[in-house]
C-alpha cells in the first residue's frame, strides 16, 4: 500500500497490485513531481499505463477536474477502481482498458485534450518504442501549453519540440518533463 500525499485525500491508502507489473510512485517521488508541476487544480489529467492509479488520485486529491486512466492489465484497472471508490472520485473520473497506442489513438478520434499527461510505462515497452515516440504520441493529446511527464529507465535526450524540458534523475530512473509548444 501506498498513501497519498497531498490535497483532500492525503493519508489515504491505495491498494497496489503484487503482480510485479506495477511500479507505483514513492511518495518521494510523487513530491518530487508535484513540486516542479506546482498546480494541478481544474486540469484534465491522463494518466497513460496507469497501474494503481497514484499520479492520478493524487491529482484529484489536489483538485484536478478529471482524470482518464489508461491501462490495459485487468488487474490495475480492478485497482484503480477500487483506489477510486475508497476516495470517492469515480464522478471525476473514466477508466481505459486499452494499450497505450489503442487509447491515444481513440482519445485524437473523439479530439480529447489534456493539461498534463503522466506516462509510466513498463520499462520493457522502451525496447518497442523510443521515449521520443512516447512523448510525440502524447503530445498529440496534450493542449498548447500542457505538461507532460514521463518516467522511463535510461537517459535519452528529447529530440522534438517543446519547451521547457527538464529531466530529474531519481536513483535509477529518470522522470522527463516537457511543456508542450
Amino acid at each position: 500500500m501506498i498513501k497519498i500525499s497531498n490535497g483532500t485525500k492525503k493519508g489515504f491508502k491505495l491498494k497496489v497490485p503484487q503482480n510485479g507489473h506495477v511500479r507505483p510512485k514513492t511518495s518521494k517521488i510523487r513530491k518530487m513531481i508535484f513540486d516542479i508541476i506546482k498546480d494541478v487544480e481544474n486540469l484534465q489529467v491522463l494518466d497513460l499505463f496507469a497501474g494503481c492509479g497514484s499520479l492520478g488520485i493524487e491529482s484529484l486529491s489536489m483538485g484536478a477536474k478529471f482524470v482518464t486512466f489508461v491501462d490495459i492489465n485487468q488487474s490495475s484497472i480492478k485497482f484503480i477502481k477500487d483506489n477510486l471508490e475508497k476516495c470517492s472520485f469515480e464522478n471525476k473520473s473514466e477508466m481505459i482498458k486499452k494499450s497505450f497506442l489503442e487509447a491515444a489513438k481513440m482519445l485524437q478520434r473523439k479530439n480529447k485534450k489534456y493539461d498534463l499527461v503522466f506516462i509510466d510505462p513498463p520499462y520493457e515497452y522502451f525496447d518497442e518504442k523510443t521515449l521520443n515516440g512516447i512523448i510525440r504520441t502524447a503530445l498529440k493529446l496534450t493542449v498548447s501549453d500542457g505538461i507532460i511527464v514521463c518516467e522511463h529507465p535510461m537517459e535519452e535526450r528529447v529530440n522534438i519540440e517543446v519547451k521547457n524540458y527538464r529531466v530529474k534523475k531519481y536513483k535509477d530512473k529518470y522522470l522527463t518533463f516537457c511543456v508542450k509548444i
